[in-house]
């Protein structure tokens, strides 16, 4: 049972990820830089955003694979389709025909994004269940260079946003902030989240500290 509850706590991490990138691209100010390689791709091609991310996602789990020298971790369709298909959801559905055009409502559409995204990323994060490949790939990143996730975050972020750019996608001083805030709202959200990886680690440390 108590995995079954993180479960339904990691699906919640996901979609309120896909929810704030999703406020993000519509609030006019720019795309996140992640987002703004699907979104220039999908300007390009007859594809949504989502299914962009899902065939680079796939692609990325394979470069994952052969950093760390171990096998794909196919488990990650999970997370992958599930990110791909919530954000077409928001994207093409529930935030199809929303329209901010006054600054404030931007501003406050992509701070609620910004946000969200963080704190959806971090919660899913603190689950035992696999994880994008993206974030996976800031995890490894982490721990080969021993540099903290936010830095890693802003430097692989920065490049993704370059691409974007030359790609035509929506890239403005939005992009600029996700790129240089969103790495520190991950880590300040992820410390946060600790009491969610204490539901699953907590047995493992009783057992561990049960005499024989």
């Amino acid at each position: 049972m108590k995995y079954f509850y993180l479960f339904i706590i990691y699906v919640a991490g996901l979609v309120i990820s896909s929810l704030g990138l999703a406020l993000i691209i519509k609030s006019g100010l720019g795309v996140g830089p992640g987002d703004s390689v699907a979104v220039g791709i999908s300007r390009h091609a007859p594809i949504t955003v989502g299914s962009v991310m899902i065939i680079a996602f796939v692609i990325l789990l394979l470069v994952n694979a052969w950093i760390e020298r171990k096998r794909p971790q196919f488990e990650s369709l999970l997370p992958i389709i599930l990110r791909g298909r919530t954000l077409d959801i928001f994207l093409y559905g529930t935030l199809d025909h929303a329209s901010f055009e006054v600054w404030w409502t931007q501003w406050g559409i992509f701070t609620l994004g910004l946000i969200a995204t963080a704190v959806g990323i971090a919660i899913y994060l603190r689950t035992p269940f696999p994880r994008i490949p993206l974030d996976h790939f800031m995890m490894i990143m982490n721990e080969k260079t021993k540099q903290s996730k936010s830095s890693v975050r802003i430097f692989t972020e920065s490049g993704m946003a370059l691409i974007g750019f030359l790609l035509g996608a929506p890239v403005g001083i939005g992009t600029l902030i996700v790129a240089l805030l969103l790495g520190p709202f991950i880590q300040a959200a992820y410390q946060g989240a600790r009491p969610i990886a204490n539901l699953w680690s907590q047995p493992k440390r009783a057992k561990a500290q049960t005499p024989r």
